[in-house]
């Protein structure tokens, strides 16, 4: 019966003491091999899938290569083959030197550029979605007038 008066006295004065620790705590750093959990902008731990929106000079390797309407024949004659390079897209009559490309995220970027063709300069931006599969590409307009998206197949 006395242990017990004395354990209800010590354990609580233990436990005041161990809470008033004068050491502040300080993330751990991780050891060799292990992973932190990302931090949410809310201060939440997450899977940091949130946006990607990062800038880059050159368009992605996904997006590269020889793209035609898709009924159309790839043929370079095709009045809607385009030809994505890392820094430029040759259209039909028009070329595109890439200013700027936003990677929103794996399949989807915006690409400024400065296009020239037929004796005329203009800046141009284009969203282009990449589908599942990698096949079909997706032009939108961005901040000028509207067009109906035509999307484009890979050509081989």
């Amino acid at each position: 019966m006395i242990i017990r008066k004395y354990l209800l006295i010590a354990l609580p004065a233990s436990l005041a003491l161990a809470a008033c620790s004068a050491e502040p705590d300080e993330p751990a750093e991780p050891t060799p091999g292990e992973t932190m959990l990302p931090v949410e902008p809310d201060g939440g731990i997450g899977d940091g899938a949130g946006p990607l929106e990062v800038e880059a000079d050159t368009i992605p390797a996904a997006f590269l290569g020889v793209w035609d309407y898709v009924e159309g024949t790839c043929n370079p004659a095709s009045d809607l083959r385009v030809e994505i390079t890392p820094r430029g897209m040759q259209f039909y009559e028009s070329y595109g030197e890439v200013t700027r490309v936003e990677v929103d995220s794996p399949r989807r970027i915006v690409v400024s550029l400065a296009m020239e063709g037929e004796g005329e300069k203009w800046q141009m931006a284009r969203m282009f979605t990449l589908s599942e599969d990698g096949k079909t590409l997706t032009p939108e307009s961005v901040d000028e007038e509207q067009f109906e998206p035509m999307p484009l197949k890979k050509c081989e």
